[in-house]
């Protein structure tokens, strides 16, 4: 097996010890998801599958290292926010994030076992 393929499906503490990562989609679902998402929105041009501990799984759009970029950032991000609606007791579950710029946008979906993100172009 790969040092990647390991990393991939494992996480590996600083003790040492292994513990194999949760089972994550599957390629043909994710490709099935990002068909899906790109006919209903067409300003969609990038999607990441992020694990929870802020590693990418799957990327379309985007190339290995700015998916690792991007995934620290959001993960770092949703942190933030978890405390923020925790602390402003505006609810108990993160349900979607959204972020809108001049230039396009960014939409988080957290679940269980994944965060899916999309990258959008500005509308014209």
């Amino acid at each position: 097996m790969s040092t990647q393929r390991f990393l991939a499906e494992n996480q590996v503490f600083l003790d040492g010890s292994v513990q194999q990562m949760p089972t994550m989609p599957k390629r043909e679902i994710f490709e099935r998801i990002i068909q899906n998402i790109t006919s209903k929105f067409p300003d969609v041009y990038a999607a990441l599958f992020i694990s929870p501990e802020g590693f990418p799984i799957n990327t379309w759009g985007v190339s290995i290292e700015r998916a690792e970029e991007i995934s620290a950032l959001l993960s770092a991000l949703i942190g933030k926010t978890w405390e923020i609606v925790k602390g402003v007791k505006e609810g108990a579950d993160l349900q979607f994030i959204q972020i809108q710029t001049n230039l396009g946008g960014i939409r988080i979906a957290p679940q269980e076992e994944f965060i899916l993100v999309t990258l959008t172009k500005a509308e014209a």
